[in-house]
């Protein structure tokens, strides 16, 4: 059958909700049939109404006289008008969080921080892009107050186009960095592309939080309603930070000292932790609840974790890379004594280093110099094994004989079963194509 945009959203508000994988289709639920790169929904109709679905929305016109059957031109526009429509019904803030390096960190700590007062809707796992967003805005109820919705870009408008479904209210850019510049074409391009969200708050009278220790962000809080945070200013001066291996640091707020110690690794992270405090402070959240959320928070999924075994302790980083989080990763893994990592509930005492690294994607005219720039700055830092995975390193293989370079990530396997590592420290991180979590039965 076909119906207007208002009667498929009537439909859907008094639904289970809509999935777009009919595997995981409950009962009450819309499946919308989504064409994707490597597989097509349309196919998977059948099997969505076997799961349970109340409706399928499609573009397979030989259903049309299927009155389950929802037929459209286009099953991802009629996604995206109808998660605009939803948003309508809403005044409560939507948080907007974009940048190249730090933004699902900084997302969670955020959400966590404003749970302790707040019924958070926030984006799930790494939900970011032109489908999860409009997939988020979806699950937003009655019973919300806030909402934290994060984005990605892989190209100049990505941003503005997910800012006009979720229309933010309110915005975080985290830093800007090098991630994806081979499909952005140049780092300006990559600035033009984060600020799009600057853009939108802008035309649409929003706040801004700005990191006033970043020359390139801080420029633009001229022509915006700003909130700025950063190492000295006055709601997030910090002191006596360390990263042993955690980030720990005291907040000063108020004249009042707070110890923060914190689970995640390095010091870059800092800034995320500031971003977060700031938020936090404008939505009225106590200082306690603060340090409590920041402190209680754990990182998952490849991020920044630090694994301890019987072998080996593991700083699992493999969610993704670009040539920023790298050098940061790399340089903050260097600066740290072996000793600081020991954990007085293992036995385990690593006396070397081992750094394993897995190519940078969509780099593009860039990959050659800045996979070459990494390979040098580990060649500084003397390691006792460097392993690097993936063709854009392998390519250098006859030009540092004293690196171990390998194909990828399956020959790593056999490599590390056949040449097993015990008492290192090792770093893992790589771009998430390399699937470099895999090892870590294997160290």
């Amino acid at each position: 059958m076909k119906l207007s945009l208002d009667e498929i959203y009537n439909i859907f508000i008094n639904s289970a909700g809509i999935s777009i994988d009919s595997r995981s289709t409950k009962n009450g639920q819309i499946f919308l049939a989504i064409k994707g790169e490597n597989s097509d929904g349309n196919a998977y109709v059948e099997d969505a109404f076997n799961n349970g679905a109340l409706y399928c929305i499609t573009n397979r016109t030989e259903l049309l006289d299927d009155n389950r059957c929802i037929i459209v031109p286009d099953t991802y526009q009629t996604l995206v008008d109808i998660a605009k429509m939803h948003r309508k019904h809403f005044s409560i803030p939507v948080l907007a969080i974009t940048g190249s390096n730090g933004k699902t960190t900084s997302k969670e700590l955020i959400a966590k921080m404003l749970s302790t007062k707040y019924n958070v809707l926030f984006t799930e796992g790494n939900l970011n892009n032109e489908l999860g967003l409009p997939l988020t805005i979806l699950k937003l109820n009655k019973t919300h107050e806030i909402a934290v919705v994060e984005m990605g870009a892989a190209k100049l408008g990505d941003i503005n186009f997910l800012c006009e479904i979720a229309k933010p209210t309110h915005g975080l850019i985290t830093t800007i960095g090098r991630a994806h510049i081979g499909r952005f074409g140049s780092f300006e391009n990559i600035i033009k592309a984060k600020t799009e969200l600057f853009d939108f708050l802008k035309k649409h009278n929003g706040l801004a939080f700005i990191n006033e220790d970043d020359p390139i962000l801080k420029p633009f809080a001229h022509s915006l309603n700003t909130i700025f945070y950063g190492r000295n200013n006055p709601n997030t001066h910090v002191s006596n930070i360390a990263a042993q291996p955690f980030l720990s640091f005291e907040w000063n707020y108020n004249d009042k000292n707070h110890k923060i110690e914190t689970h995640l690794f390095g010091d870059y992270n800092l800034v995320h932790t500031l971003a977060a405090i700031s938020i936090g402070l404008y939505f009225n959240i106590s200082p306690e609840n603060i340090v409590k959320a920041i402190t209680e928070y754990l990182p998952t999924n490849s991020r920044s974790q630090i694994i301890y075994n019987d072998k080996n302790i593991v700083i699992m980083d493999a969610y993704n890379a670009n040539p920023t989080s790298m050098e940061a990763a790399l340089k903050n893994f260097f600066s740290i004594p072996i000793d600081f990592f020991y954990n007085k509930n293992t036995a385990i005492k690593p006396k070397k280093r081992a750094a394993i690294l897995g190519e940078m994607m969509e780099l593009g005219e860039y990959s050659h110099d800045e996979h070459k720039n990494i390979l040098n700055v580990v060649n500084s830092y003397n390691p006792d094994l460097a392993v690097f995975v993936g063709d854009n390193f392998y390519q250098f293989k006859d030009n540092y004989p004293q690196f171990q370079f390998i194909p990828n990530t399956e020959e790593l396997i056999n490599f590390i079963s056949n040449n097993p590592l015990s008492e290192y420290i090792v770093l893992v991180k790589g771009s998430r194509a390399n699937a470099l979590e895999k090892i870590l039965p294997y160290l």
